[in-house]
């Protein structure tokens, strides 16, 4: 049996003497020790709502109960309500009006007719709890936003009440403090006691809450778990909110097939990317079922890469990875695909070379009755051309038993850890003055992240001196050039994390044009060698490479 401890009944409430209603027959529950978010556009009767739960707003129809028995509007019963039920105003200025922080939250207690010396130990022990300690004396209105939130909540706190109502309790507050307040409020919810809070912050409120209420017009709209009212996305509409981010991102890798549909529904981006980091099955059956099944097997790998028109480069990277894999696998054909058209286009028109797209390779596959395929990228993050990539293969589903794919060389935090350890060894010569720069791509994909997580991770495993960068995304240029002149080093390595170092690494690098990573770095008086050589060049790199085939063969045998 539910434990209802607010429960409203048909509530009806007018600011305008019923020309219009911020209330019109709203009726819901709230269970006992839960946390709820409401949420809804401005003017939804959130807010109204809240002030009718300790007996502000008296409705004008209906009934609002309290631990099972009606709000008694009484001197009594509005006392009773008010110490039972505590509301934290979106602007604290609208709340505090004591001289000093130590009398504001002592003021209410004091009222409810406390002996001072208990008054005194509850309030020192807000206090400490809430972490007010350092600004205790200070004027009210000396606070910062963030403090007079802390104070706010004190203020209610120390009355002990059953529940506390938070009313937009981020507006206004910067990112620190922000954090600061949600973790006050988890502390709350540790206690036992009913949260009830207004935010438009859906990611927030998804990662949070127990129940979900959307208002619209002075009723509820939808209301449910998290999930259950964040996926139903014409409510969202109706209510000008968006989906959270990692509930529409766990819905469009299940829509790729990257992740099954029967999974729970994460609740907050870590548990999204447990499921994405357990990824094993990769793999995808056509016609002829499970491949260790087939007698008459004939197995190839399709080595994927973005291309260059540079032929002394692409012989010692992706020639070279080839080569390695071919090695490591003798009994596969390997096979050849890029994915970039206008280099496919210039090697056609210049040098009458035709190397294969995806497609392409996937229909020559066919044709010479390969039956099972390995897709391994030499893409270095699990981006765009990653995702594009797959869909081509994928199309030629039907045509082959089975189609597996190998991941990109930045995947898993094993990856990572070979990475860095690969690049500390091709630049172990480097000396302690010096700083190696390297120059990534970048992507508007949200794969993107990975840029900046490996440039913190260098530096956590010990290797402050090392900068990674991107030419299109973050970390940019400018980053790059503050981070360097804390470090100041009187020597610059530039060297590209990519796969060859093509185009990106011979202009946007090492460049004369005033804009080249190397010209900028000069003029900001730096010494600057670059060093053109591709990861695919690295012997580490390859061997990630083997060891991601490797782990597709032993994900098609399971």
């Amino acid at each position: 049996m539910k434990d209802i401890i607010i429960k409203a009944d048909n509530l009806h409430f007018s600011y305008d003497d019923g020309n219009s209603h911020s209330l019109n027959g709203l009726s819901l529950e709230i269970e006992r020790g839960k946390k709820v978010a409401f949420m809804g556009a401005n003017g939804s009767g959130k807010s109204t709502f809240f002030l009718c739960c300790n007996g502000v707003n008296q409705p004008e129809k209906g009934t609002l109960y309290l631990d099972g028995k009606p709000l008694s509007y009484t001197r009594k019963g509005l006392l009773e309500a008010r110490q039972k039920v505590g509301i934290v105003f979106q602007d604290p200025d609208n709340q505090l009006f004591s001289a000093s922080v130590y009398q504001e939250i002592s003021f209410g207690i004091l009222n409810l007719g406390i002996a001072e010396d208990a008054a005194k130990k509850e309030v020192e022990e807000v206090i400490d709890y809430l972490e007010i300690t350092p600004f205790r004396h200070k004027p009210t209105h000396a606070l910062s936003g963030g403090q007079k939130k802390q104070v706010s909540i004190a203020d209610i706190l120390v009355m002990h009440p059953e529940v506390i109502i938070l009313d937009e309790p981020a507006a206004a507050l910067d990112p620190k403090h922000t954090i600061m307040v949600n973790k006050i409020v988890d502390t709350l919810t540790e206690k036992g006691i009913t949260v009830m809070m207004s935010t438009h912050d859906v990611d927030y409120a998804y990662s949070w809450a127990d129940q979900v209420f959307l208002f619209k017009d002075g009723q509820v709209l939808i209301e449910g778990t998290p999930a259950e009212v964040f996926s139903n996305k014409a409510a969202l509409a109706d209510t000008n909110l968006r989906q959270p981010a990692v509930l529409e991102l766990f819905d469009r890798l299940c829509q790729k097939g990257i992740l099954k549909t029967s999974l729970p529904v994460p609740r907050t981006l870590p548990e999204l990317e447990t499921y994405i980091e357990n990824i094993s099955e990769r793999i995808y059956h056509g016609h002829g079922g499970n491949p260790t099944m087939n007698e008459n097997a004939k197995k190839a790998i399709l080595v994927v890469s973005f291309g260059t028109s540079y032929e002394p480069t692409r012989k010692v990277t992706i020639d070279a990875i080839e080569e390695d894999i071919a090695s490591a696998f003798p009994e596969y054909k390997i096979y050849r695909a890029w994915t970039s058209k206008m280099i496919i286009a210039k090697l056609k028109k210049r040098d009458q070379v035709h190397v294969n797209n995806v497609k392409e390779a996937m229909e020559e596959m066919a044709a010479d009755g390969i039956t099972d395929v390995i897709v391994q990228p030499t893409h270095v993050i699990n981006g765009i051309e990653n995702d594009l990539m797959k869909e081509d293969a994928l199309s030629y589903r039907s045509k082959f038993n089975s189609i597996a794919f190998g991941t990109p060389l930045l995947t898993s935090e094993q990856d990572n850890s070979e990475v860095i350890h690969a690049v500390t060894e091709e630049f172990k010569d480097l000396d302690e003055d010096s700083a190696l720069v390297l120059m990534g791509h970048g992507t508007t994909h949200f794969s993107n992240a990975i840029y900046a997580a490996l440039d913190y991770t260098f530096k956590d495993m010990g290797h402050p001196h090392i900068f990674l960068g991107t030419v299109e995304a973050y970390p940019a240029m400018q980053s790059l050039q503050r981070m360097i002149g804390a470090f100041q080093p009187k020597k610059i390595v530039l060297a590209p994390f990519m796969i060859v170092a093509g185009d990106h690494a011979r202009n946007d690098m090492a460049g004369d044009d005033p804009d080249s990573w190397m010209c900028q770095f000069q003029k900001a008086g730096y010494q600057v060698e670059p060093v053109l050589k591709g990861l695919g060049e690295y012997e580490g790199i390859r061997k990630i490479f083997i060891r991601h085939v490797n782990e597709a063969m032993s994900a098609v045998s399971e």
